[in-house]
């Protein structure tokens, strides 16, 4: 597949994720020769319709959002297929990074302070986020979508609204996508919330400090208990608590209240 050009611009460099009818490919505009990113949408006989709302709510996403920390929306078009078929194409930025997941996967240790320095960066792209009309939920913030750029001054970044919805007027979001351990409880009941997208986080940063699954932690009822994983600070123990809280009432109100309570160094 490397070399070949997509829609008479974008050479395929390498393939970077393939799922059933789904492509993520990394090329190189060859109008403005640099580094994008391609997603691939199969139209065929094996298409579901819950795959192609989500691959369209994706582009909607990105047609809106203007935040220097998530990717930037570049392209849209729909491509013939040699073999008799289509393929709807997403263009978008090139985000430079290294992913939380893959950093894990390495043995790398992240301290407290890591972990407030990627929090705040991710709420403030939530405020933006949640504070659109109408608001837009991420719906899967775990490790694999948080990328880092390691520097004098790091750099996060928050990827992937292949999930994304907005929501209704009623402000709650249906039907079930996350990830298993970082979905919180009324996201998999199928009701999603603006702040369903701190317990993502909360349940990633956890992760990130523990080194461990937040799904692999022990559980009292609907509550992680990840305090004896690894030396947190009070003020940050609890804060954390209140991202991870299972019942709504006891969460953070907001992104933006969350960040405002983010204990600092």
């Amino acid at each position: 597949m490397a070399g070949q050009i997509i829609g008479d611009r974008y050479e395929v460099e390498q393939q970077l994720g393939r799922k059933s009818g789904r492509w993520t490919l990394l090329a190189r505009d060859l109008q403005t020769d640099t580094p994008v990113i391609l997603k691939l949408l199969f139209i065929d006989e094996d298409l579901q319709p819950r795959d192609l709302r989500l691959f369209k709510r994706e582009v909607e996403a990105l047609k809106l959002l203007n935040h220097p920390a998530t990717p930037q929306f570049l392209h849209y078009f729909e491509i013939e297929l040699p073999q008799d078929g289509q393929a709807l194409v997403l263009v978008q930025s090139y985000v430079i990074g290294t992913s939380l997941k893959t950093y894990l996967d390495q043995g790398r240790q992240f301290s407290e302070a890591d972990a407030k320095i990627i929090a705040r960066a991710i709420l403030k792209v939530l405020v933006s986020l949640h504070q659109m009309e109408p608001p837009i939920i991420h719906r899967d913030i775990r490790p694999n979508n948080v990328l880092l750029m390691e520097s004098s001054d790091p750099q996060v970044c928050l990827v992937d609204f292949g999930s994304v919805k907005a929501l209704s007027s009623g402000n709650t979001a249906l039907t079930v996508v996350g990830s298993d351990g970082y979905t919180p409880p009324e996201q998999m009941g199928g009701r999603a919330l603006t702040v369903s997208d701190l317990y993502s986080l909360g349940a990633t940063l956890v992760e990130i400090i523990t080194g461990q699954s937040p799904a692999k932690l022990p559980r009292r009822g609907l509550t992680i208990e990840f305090e004896a994983a690894a030396t947190f600070s009070p003020d940050f123990s609890a804060w954390l608590q209140r991202m991870l809280a299972p019942g709504l009432e006891q969460r953070w109100s907001s992104a933006e209240a969350a960040l405002a309570a983010l204990p600092s160094d």
